[in-house]
């Protein structure tokens, strides 16, 4: 999908040159806060998926575990979805004003 222009397109880039001379910088282009030396790659849009799929677009948890292809939904709900912060400030939860 990704061919290598150095070797002419014949074999693909690898996934870590990908990553550092594509994804990365593009990452970093459209706002991502990311520091030098802090992991990011394409396991990262995973977890970015499914937060966006089950918070934003409110699709069934067990559609995105079947998109991510996990085996239980465990596994999609606690350890690639996390809370919508969005969400929890608009409660106010957490917040030391909630009484």
């Amino acid at each position: 999908m990704f061919p290598s222009l150095k070797a002419l397109g014949c074999v693909p880039l690898t996934a870590s040159i990908f990553v550092a001379g594509y994804l990365r910088p593009a990452a970093k282009k459209a706002g991502a806060q990311i520091e030098d030396g802090q992991r990011f790659g394409l396991h990262n849009l995973r977890h970015s998926l499914s937060n966006w799929l089950v918070n934003k677009v409110k699709v069934e948890p067990k559609t995105v575990q079947g998109i991510l292809r996990h085996a239980k939904i465990q596994t999609t709900l606690d350890l690639y979805t996390q809370e919508d912060s969005d969400e929890t400030l608009a409660l106010g939860v957490g917040s030391s004003m909630v009484q």
